[in-house]
């Protein structure tokens, strides 16, 4: 359930204006200034025991950060001497986050794990408008009852993967006494009353076209054959009100974007800075925070973009996205994506999706450069990918899929030859396989007297391992079945339930043996 709306004071305004907007818009990584002392000292609380750290530091050396907004070194000083709101949103244009969430969502999760109080803000309103950011055609409209359950959906997922990403930091070694809080809000809360004249009265009367203009996804899509609609070209005023109410009303000083999100993130800050200004802040009270000591109102952190040695974007699988809902790609779908990345990408990969601790995650490399036909680093981010986003026993269970369907070549390769089904998965019990396999297509069930006594040709092909028998008798020429056609027998089931029918190179049957 959302958090009820609660009213703060607002921040007090810089008195300058004109330097407050100067310095907020100077993209700069802000962190080349800082000293090997203090890139020494960025380490996580599980590394250096919660002692004082640089969290801005300690992102950039795990790959989070892109750039950051404000004068050099400023927004390094505002996060070491205050605890914060920071803010990521997401539009509900799928009723599931994808891998290519991952990264604001990791910067969120740092910050909360670091004391800060972290919002994830779904798009709800805006959805129904369109972000023209890094994209070359408008977004096809969705209809009000599909954005509702995207909204519902995503909302869900969100409060899951805190809770789930909570207790695999503390088994990476993070107190729970430093976590901050977390925060799920939707942007309907003040954006579907807002009127029209209302909107344009505030807002519109502050906002300078030729800024607007400039955006750099505007430029793009203006220079298109089909140009940009007045909602996608307005998209960047909704998305800096949010900042704006959020600023207000949440104190939250830093909005964290994907990189195509620059333009839209300095409009918010642009915008606080002027709707601070005294002209439209209400007065003072007794209870509003002393003047600020940084002369930034609000920053912004946006995050690189993920891709793939073809350039595509990481998440994808044959133009497919890779889910984070294990309803659209199941928990071994997605260790199996990543089970098959590419070396090139694992030191990016690794500090960035994990919580491990960054020196024993080099010594991960060093070993998997030292036997990379291994694929040791690949197994490692693939086990805490999972284990972040569906906990450690959705890890377990994709353990046992993988030795049971690859049991003679390393997990995802499947290229082995192997001594046979009996041989195939010994090492677990009847319930073990069972409970790695329930949910997934892969496993059928069949009675006994379907199984015992038959020949494998014609059970594969009741499980659906081959389409018919005369092709499972074509696989057992070849040597595709490596049961070369005999009869099942009780002694090939496992625990006396499961049958394990290897089909062709790599390819394994789970059929689970009922009365």
């Amino acid at each position: 359930m959302l958090r009820a709306f609660r009213t703060l004071p607002v921040l007090p305004p810089v008195t300058s204006r004109r330097f407050l907007r100067s310095a907020a818009f100077l993209r700069t990584n802000d962190l080349n200034s800082t000293s090997a002392a203090t890139a020494d000292s960025s380490v996580s609380p599980a590394e250096n025991g919660g002692g004082a750290r640089s969290l801005l530091g300690h992102l950039k050396e795990r790959g989070l950060v892109e750039s950051v907004t404000g004068l050099p070194g400023s927004f390094d000083h505002f996060l070491r001497s205050n605890k914060t709101t920071v803010y990521a949103g997401v539009d509900p244009t799928a009723p599931s986050l994808h891998v290519g969430h991952l990264l604001p969502l990791m910067n969120l999760l740092h910050f909360y794990l670091d004391g800060h109080t972290s919002i994830a803000l779904v798009g709800k309103a805006t959805a129904t408008v369109g972000d023209p950011s890094g994209r070359t055609t408008e977004r096809s409209k969705s209809a009000l009852s599909t954005t509702l359950t995207n909204t519902s959906s995503l909302i869900s997922q969100l409060t899951t993967f805190f809770t789930r990403a909570e207790s695999y930091a503390i088994s990476r070694g993070y107190s729970k006494s430093s976590f901050g809080t977390h925060i799920i809000r939707t942007n309907g809360e003040w954006l579907d009353n807002l009127s029209l004249v209302e909107f344009l009265s505030g807002v519109g009367r502050v906002v300078r076209v030729n800024q607007m203009l400039s955006r750099q996804s505007v430029k793009s899509r203006m220079a298109s054959e089909k140009g940009i609609s007045f909602a996608e070209f307005t998209y960047q005023l909704l998305q800096s009100y949010d900042f704006w109410w959020l600023w207000r009303e949440e104190g939250c000083r830093v909005q964290i974007g994907g990189n195509d999100q620059y333009g839209n993130i300095t409009a918010g800050i642009d915008l606080i800075s002027r709707l601070s200004s005294p002209e439209f802040a209400p007065p003072p009270t007794e209870s509003s925070p002393s003047p600020t000591t940084t002369p930034d109102l609000a920053y912004g952190l946006t995050t690189p973009l993920l891709t793939t040695p073809t350039g595509s974007k990481l998440g994808k699988s044959t133009n497919a996205s890779i889910w984070l809902s294990s309803a659209l790609t199941s928990p071994f779908s997605l260790h199996q994506y990543f089970l098959r990345l590419p070396d090139s990408l694992l030191p990016q990969l690794l500090p960035a999706l994990t919580l491990l601790p960054l020196h024993n995650i080099n010594e991960i490399l060093v070993e998997h450069e030292q036997n990379p036909e291994t694929r040791r680093a690949q197994r490692v981010l693939a086990d805490e990918v999972v284990t972040l986003v569906h906990g450690e026993k959705e890890r377990q269970r994709c353990g046992v899929m993988g030795e049971v369907l690859f049991p003679s070549a390393e997990e995802g390769e499947g290229e082995g030859e192997g001594e046979g089904e009996a041989a195939v998965g010994k090492e677990y019990s009847a319930d073990q396989i069972i409970d790695a396999f329930t949910g997934d297509s892969r496993m059928v069930t069949l009675s006994r007297s379907e199984v015992l006594g038959e020949l494998v040709t014609k059970v594969a092909a009741l499980a659906g391992a081959v389409r018919t028998r005369s092709e499972g008798e074509q696989l057992v020429k070849q040597g595709g079945l490596v049961e070369r056609g005999e009869r099942v027998k009780e002694e090939w089931l496992v625990g006396g339930r499961v049958l394990l029918v290897r089909v062709g190179k790599g390819g394994v049957c789970v059929v689970r043996v009922g009365e």
